[in-house]
Formats: structure tokens, sequence, C-alpha cells
């Protein structure tokens, strides 16, 4: 169903697919959106990820471009703001490999390609190599090997920090049924067995080529993972529980503390191949156990395209309690690419409406809250396999690549807007969020974030970076920290305080874009926040962060010439000791205590008076509870009445 409107493209002619009969659903473009094409890049973006910086890491490899197949294999980072590339290459083809965000910001890239399907036995075979990349240095960094070959593998980052990695082709074009477990500390892999079962792995069983057969894995009381499709779709629920549903009908959960595997039934749909699934926007409360969208995908053997969607409800167990069927999108695709916005809706964009010819140029949302579906503005460029999609912090999404074939790609990214880059002022983040927390622990306390904009604001959402290959993010996360049913800490006309998220099933470790959103919809752009982050351990030696709300710099106050009233107001945060005391000076003279109006200096106040017309500076001293200091200052003007 169409939820507000649909919009009839007026650039370009297409031999894509087009809506039929929406003339009287027209809006303009602004209402929904709009497309800017971007610059042309030499490689398709088969694998991509937003990283703590802004910018964006991909490893196609060798492409699927079978003229590349031997190397050198292409990785890169690209700003998505300028455009600017920093190209390079690596030692193993990491075509159709796994990524996993970490704790650390870093990128886990495991697996890829060591032979295409044309060799004597007509399968792809995974290689097990395994990289991580250093987002502080921007290298690529090789680490130790996985046991076996995965192409097409399934992983994410886990509530403890370290990543399951499960599936793909062995280096024999075999199914691999080891769970493996990715340790960033020793940065090693580990078996993980399912120590209810008794099924058994070899390596390349049934290949006829030499070597395949062994070793063996598996055994009472250490089986090996059931049968499931390379790429599956894989995510973390707010129980901890992995969830894996697709591309196949059958639905299976995974306890990544015990191993036990436990079938949960079939979707409704026979099957998704190259469809998507997207677990929905997450209330911060200890009753929220997720909903997981279906959508689209091949059936009957790959001879249909749905347009098909369901949702799946699940309880406080991490199981299944409903499957439910959810409105159809207008359009029948697969190879599509799901993004979360900061508002809670979910876009599907490109895709195609057959194998992987026809490509369909409107983008389509869903609402979770009305569960229903608007077709969006359409897209110049079409998406075929391989194609990404990732938010950016500025609320702009980021589409690239596409492979209509193993001989071209499309180079040319598009960059779609969606309405509320229109809408009007946009609330802002006027500083970095702080953490309060509580025993040190960092999944307690509260976040404060500043904005001038603090009592308009109606929600706060934070939002995973994305991480996206092969038309699905195993990790992409969209958390109410406060909405209508999730309720603030504070509000003030300089800040809002959320809680924090409650634990590392609902927030796994890991770098989060934060928005404000006001009460018309429109949220900010974001600030990019670490959550889960390590506590301190040994001597506390980094000072607390401090900042300054008011007054403003750019706004002289005014006042009689016997004095000028100033308040000033902030705040200061700690994550190892706390904060003990927040110190004013006024133009280096007495030090005035601050007073604590939330949470040890999260928020704090003081008063003075100043009798003197011109510029002034005032300076802001945090000191913590193992003695670190540090110090923000700022000018302001007083002028007499």
């Amino acid at each position: 169903m169409l939820g507000f409107g649909a919009v009839v493209a007026a650039t370009g002619t297409f031999s894509n697919i087009l809506p039929q009969a929406i003339s009287s659903r027209e809006v303009s473009a602004q209402s929904l959106g709009s497309w800017t094409l971007g610059p042309t890049l030499p490689f398709p973006t088969v694998h991509a990820a937003l990283i703590k910086t802004g910018k964006i890491i991909t490893s196609p490899g060798s492409g699927w471009q079978i003229a590349d197949r031997d190397g050198p294999f292409n990785v890169s980072i690209i700003d998505p703001i300028t455009g600017s590339r920093t190209d390079s290459t690596v030692a193993d083809d990491v075509f159709c490999c796994g990524y996993a965000q970490l704790a650390n910001g870093n990128i886990l890239i495991t697996g890829g390609t060591t032979s295409y399907a044309d060799g004597p036995d007509g399968k792809y075979h995974g290689a097990k190599c395994a990289y991580e990349f250093d987002v502080n240095s921007s290298s690529w960094n090789k680490i130790s090997d996985m046991r076996h070959g995965r192409w097409y593998p399934s992983q994410g980052t886990l509530p403890d920090g370290k990543v399951y990695v499960m599936t793909g082709l062995d280096e024999y074009g075999i199914e691999n049924d080891l769970t493996e477990i990715y340790d960033p500390v020793s940065k090693t892999f580990s078996l993980k067995f399912n120590p209810n079962s008794d099924t058994t792995y070899c390596v390349g069983h049934g290949s006829s080529l030499p070597g395949a057969g062994s070793p063996c894995y598996g055994g009472p009381g250490q089986g090996v993972n059931p049968d499931f499709s390379y790429y599956a779709r894989t995510m973390i629920l707010p129980t901890g529980i992995v969830f894996l549903g697709g591309m196949r009908s059958t639905l299976r959960t995974w306890n990544p503390s015990t191993g036990v595997w436990k079938w949960q039934g079939n979707m409704l749909a026979p099957g998704r191949t190259y469809g998507t699934s997207v677990l929905l926007p997450l209330k911060n409360t200890s009753s929220e156990y997720g909903k997981v969208l279906f959508v689209g995908g091949q059936v009957n053997g790959g001879l249909t395209v749905q347009n098909s969607a369901e949702l799946l409800v699940f309880n406080n167990l991490g199981n299944i309690s409903s499957i439910q069927s959810a409105p159809s999108m207008t359009y029948a695709r697969m190879y599509q690419d799901p993004v979360l916005l900061p508002t809670g809706k979910v876009i599907i964009f490109g895709g195609t409406s057959d194998s992987n010819v026809t490509s369909v140029l409107y983008p389509e949302m869903y609402d979770p809250e009305t569960n229903s579906w608007t077709v969006l503005p359409p897209a110049s460029v079409g998406r075929y396999y391989h194609s990404t999609s990732l938010l950016l912090p500025d609320g702009r999404v980021w589409v690239s690549s596409g492979t209509p074939n193993m001989n071209s790609f499309q180079g040319r990214i598009e960059i779609f807007s969606p309405w509320y880059m229109f809408a009007g002022p946009r609330p802002a983040i006027s500083g970095e969020p702080t953490f309060q927390r509580i025993n040190n622990d960092p999944y307690s306390g509260t976040i404060t974030i500043p904005t001038p904009d603090g009592l308009n604001i109606s929600s706060v959402s934070l939002l995973r970076l994305g991480n996206a290959t092969h038309h699905f993010d195993a990790e992409h996360r969209c958390i109410w920290l406060a909405s209508q049913s999730v309720p603030f800490v504070n509000k003030s006309d300089s800040s809002v305080v959320v809680n924090a998220p409650i634990n590392a099933n609902m927030a796994p470790p890991g770098y989060y874009m934060i928005h404000v959103v006001a009460a018309n919809g429109i949220p900010s752009p974001a600030k990019i926040i670490q959550i889960g982050s390590p506590v301190i351990e040994g001597p506390d030696t980094i000072p607390p962060i401090v900042g300054i709300t008011s007054p403003s710099t750019k706004t002289p106050i005014v006042g009689p010439v016997s004095g000028v009233p100033v308040t000033i107001s902030g705040t200061a945060n700690d994550p190892s000791s706390g904060v003990k005391s927040v110190k004013i000076q006024i133009d280096s003279g007495a030090e005035i205590s601050a007073t604590s109006t939330l949470n040890n200096y999260a928020i704090w106040t003081a008063s003075t008076t100043i009798f003197t017309q011109g510029q002034h500076k005032i300076k802001v001293i945090a000191t913590d509870n193992a003695d670190n200091a540090s110090s923000i200052e700022i000018p302001i003007t007083i002028l007499f009445n």
C-alpha cells in the first residue's frame, strides 16, 4: 500500500519499471526527497561500511569482474562528502567476504574468493584469510587465518565484543558448517560447537578435488551447524540471541553463550532468495524483544520475484511468538538495499524485478508505526546485484554499485536526500554528547546531548554505523533512547538527557550515530559516539570532558551599570572516576563553584555578576575524583542598558 504519495520522474528517460496510475497521488519531490548524482568509481563497492571518521571503506577485491580475478585486489577509503578516495590493494581476493564493526571501530574482514566457478568442479572456492582494518591508521592488516575457507560468510559483533562467523563455502566449494568466534584482543579464531547435537562436518565432503573430505569436525556433544544458506540473514536480537532468517524459508535461532541452535518454524513465503530483512527500531526498555521485517526476494526456484512482506515478532526468550503478513511493496524486487533512517523508518532502495536485468528505480519507505509503505522519488541509476546503501551522518543515503554481469559494473554513486533535508531548520547537536556512568558500567547511567533546541526535542535515536554487503546489513539497528514511550531523563533549553542503552544485547559495543529529533519529526545531523566502550583499568590519568552550553558567544548580555547578572551552565563527564567539582573564572579572577543539577555535574550551573562592559573571558575547570582537570574557555560581551 502507498503512504502519503508517490512521484513520477521528471529527469531522463528510463526503460526501467515506472509506477502505474499514480497521478492522483502526485506530490512535490521535496515532500518525499530527491536525488543527486555523485562521482563515478573505478570499481564496484560490493562491500561497504561507514567508519567512525564518517568515511566509507570498501573492499571489492576482484568485484565479480572476470578480468580482475587475478588481481590486484582493490580496497579503498572513500570520503562521501568530498568524493576523494585513497585506493590500495591487499594480497587476497576479498570479494564475497564478510564484515563486522568491532567495538573499537575497526572492521573485521573474513573470507573471500580463491577461485571462480569456471574450474573443473564448477564451484566458487572460499578463502580462509582475515583482515582487520585499523580505522586510526587507515591500514589493512592481515591477521591469523580462520580454520577453513568462507565464500559468502555471515557474521556480526556479539554483545561481548567478539564476532561470530558462520556459513559460506569452504576451500572446496562445499558449505562450511563451522561457527568460528573471533577475539579482537588476541586476534585469533576459535570454534563453537552445539552441545545438544552430534552432527559432523568434513571439509570439502563430496568434492572430487584432491584432499577433500578431511579434516572432520563434530560428534556427540559438539555438533556443527545445521544446514542453511550462505550469506544467511543473521542479526542479534535485544535478548542477545542470534536470529537466522533467509535466504531460505527455514527460521532458526542460535544462543552464542551455549552454542545451541533452535528451529523456529518457516517464514510465510516459500523462500526469499536475495530478499532482505531488517531489525525494526527498538525501544530502550527491558520489555523490548524485537521485530524483524522480511521483504522481496525470489521464490519458485528463482522464477518469480515477489513484492510481499512479513513481520516476525519475538518474545523474551528470543523465540518467535508470531509471524504476520505485512502490506506488500508496490514493486517486486530482489537485490534490494535496506537502510534505517534516524526517524525510525526503513527505506528499501534499488534491486531488480527479475534475476539481474530490469532495475527498480523507485525506493519504498516502510513506516513501522503505521505498518505502511510510501513510494519515493526515482533514482536515475539502476542498482543490480552487489549494490550497497549506507546512511551518512548528515542524514542522506549513499547508494552505490551494481554488477549487471561479470564484465561490467555500475560505477556511478547517487545520493538520496530524504524529505527532512528540505523541511525547514533542522535541530542541532551543539557539542559532543557526554556519558555519566554508574559504577563505571558502560551500560548504565545517562547521556547528555547538548542542543540549543532541547525543549523542542521529542525523541532521540541511536543507529549503529552501516555495514552492508549482498543486500543486507547484519548489524544495522536503530534504538529509541527517548520517544513517546521511552521517557527523557531531563530536558532544558540547552540539552537533553537520556538513559544510555540498557545493556550490550540492546546495543552491542561499537560506534553509533546519535540524533535528536524535533517535535515536527525532523532529525538533526548525527554525532558519532562509542557505545559500550571498555572501562579504564589501572590509574586514572584521563581528565574529564567539560562543555559550556550557555551563555552564547554571539549574543551580548545586557544589564544595568550596577552589575550585569550572568548565568553560566554546561556539562561535564568522566567515565572512570567521576567529576568532583566544576569551577568558573571570569577574566582569571577568583573561582566560583558551580552547582550540579544532574548526576555529579553531568549538567551544572553557576551565577555571577559582571560590573564592566566589553569583552570578558569565561573559563570553566572540571576536576575528577583522581584530580585530573580539564578546562574550556569562551568569550562573551557585556553591554550596559
